[in-house]
C-alpha cells in the first residue's frame, strides 16, 4: 500500500508510484495509476470539500481504504482506515463490541503506518492520535454515529 513520509505528511503509494500530499491538484491525482486503478466514489458535501473514495489495497496484513477530501482542486485531509470481511455490514450485524475491535485495528494500523506509539483516550469518546510538524495521524470510535475511522488531517 504505502508508507507515510513523517517528514511531510505524504503518502506514498509504491505500487502504484503515486504521491498523495497536501495541496495536491485534483487533476494530478486523476492522472495517477492509483486513481484509474482504485477510484471507487464521488461525494458533493455542498459545502466547496468533496470525497473521492477508492478501493482497498492490501499493505502489511491489512486492507486498507483511502478517502481523499479536496477543498476545490486542492487536497485538504484524507481518511485513512481498514477494512475487513468480518466487520457488520447491517445494523443487525452491529454491536458495541465489534465497532470496537475496528477502532483498536485502526489504531494498530495507524501506530504500524506512523512507526509511533501515539496517545490514546477515552474522553469524550474512545481516541487515538499523533501529532507532526505538518498534521495529525488520529482515530476514533465516535458512539453518536456508531462508527470507528481514522486520518490524516493536515495544518493549514
Amino acid at each position: 500500500m504505502g508508507i507515510l513520509d513523517k517528514t511531510n505528511g505524504s503518502i506514498v503509494l509504491e505500487e502504484f508510484n503515486c504521491r498523495l500530499y497536501k495541496g495536491m491538484q485534483l487533476e494530478e491525482l486523476k492522472q495517477t495509476d492509483y486513481y484509474k486503478a482504485k477510484y471507487d466514489s464521488f461525494r458533493d458535501v455542498n459545502t466547496g470539500y468533496f470525497w473521492y473514495g477508492f478501493n482497498h489495497c492490501d499493505w502489511e496484513g491489512y486492507q486498507v481504504r483511502i478517502s481523499i477530501c479536496f477543498f476545490g482542486d486542492s487536497l485538504e485531509s484524507m481518511y485513512i482506515y481498514t477494512s475487513d470481511d468480518r466487520d457488520a455490514k447491517t445494523w443487525d450485524d452491529w454491536s458495541e463490541k465489534k465497532e470496537m475491535e475496528v477502532f483498536e485495528r485502526n489504531n494498530s494500523f495507524m501506530r504500524k503506518l506512523s512507526g509511533e506509539k501515539g496517545k490514546k483516550k477515552n474522553s469524550p469518546y474512545p481516541q487515538w492520535s499523533i501529532a507532526f510538524e505538518w498534521g495529525t495521524l488520529w482515530s476514533v470510535y465516535d458512539p453518536r454515529s456508531a462508527s470507528s475511522i481514522s486520518g490524516l488531517s493536515y495544518k493549514k
